[in-house]
């Protein structure tokens, strides 16, 4: 068990499903329904996201933030639910556009993403005992559960590669945003550039992302039953 221990924050950081957690900001208002089917916290185009699975993954936030002694108010635990929740919604949107644009998932990438996690090796390996005891010890999950979530992990970048394919940073461009943001000084240009170049795609990447996915609301219908995560 202390392999299993020491292993919490990297299973806990690959099962987590929102790969851009706090960037989306949403589809603003969801329709928020009353009478609420007893299995589900969310609807996404009529398709339910399951009350179990949103406890779940609730149920390992929480568990890491208690490892990590971090200390849980109620408004704590208000925030951390809100975000579990528009992360299992940012899943199936990502999941349904996956299917839109005719993405698929292969058994063999499939493989190769659960054999390359660090979490699940024994000596540098994938070693299947280690996995069947993480998944059941410490996340809770069958194989099918873990792997079906990968999986949509999976088509989540492909679909954002697909989004940002087209992302284009000219070297004036960079020149320009370095200027304005250090107020006309380019003195240590030549030394940061490549930083600087690496935080600027990445801040470009988030925004395209970003109208991307709100572009998404005049097509998706969001149902959320609020009295499963009060």
């Amino acid at each position: 068990m202390d392999f299993l221990r020491k292993h919490t924050r990297t299973i806990f950081i690959i099962t987590i499903i929102g790969f851009l957690a706090g960037v989306f900001i949403g589809f603003g208002a969801y329709f928020r329904e009353k009478g609420a089917p007893t299995d589900a916290v969310a609807k996404i185009n009529g398709v339910k996201i399951p009350f179990k699975k949103y406890q779940s993954l609730y149920t390992r936030v929480m568990d890491n933030l208690r490892e990590s002694n971090t200390d849980i108010t109620d408004l704590v635990v208000q925030q951390k639910r809100q975000e579990v929740l528009q992360d299992l919604i940012q899943e199936e949107v990502f999941w349904q556009e996956a299917a839109k644009y005719g993405i698929l998932v292969t058994d063999k990438e499939l493989a190769a993403t659960v054999q390359s996690f660090p979490a699940f090796q024994k000596d540098g390996r994938f070693d299947q005992q280690v996995y069947f005891q993480i998944l059941f010890y410490r996340l809770r999950m069958t194989p099918q559960e873990f792997e079906e979530s990968q999986k949509r992990r999976i088509a989540m970048f492909k679909i954002r590669d697909i989004v940002i394919s087209g992302l284009k940073i000219t070297e004036q461009e960079v020149q320009f945003e370095y200027f304005m943001e250090h107020q006309g000084n380019m003195k240590k240009y030549e030394k940061d550039r490549d930083e600087f170049l690496k935080k600027l795609q990445n801040e470009k990447t988030l925004a395209l992302l970003n109208d991307w996915y709100k572009t998404l609301s005049n097509s998706i219908k969001v149902q959320v039953f609020p009295e499963h995560f009060q």
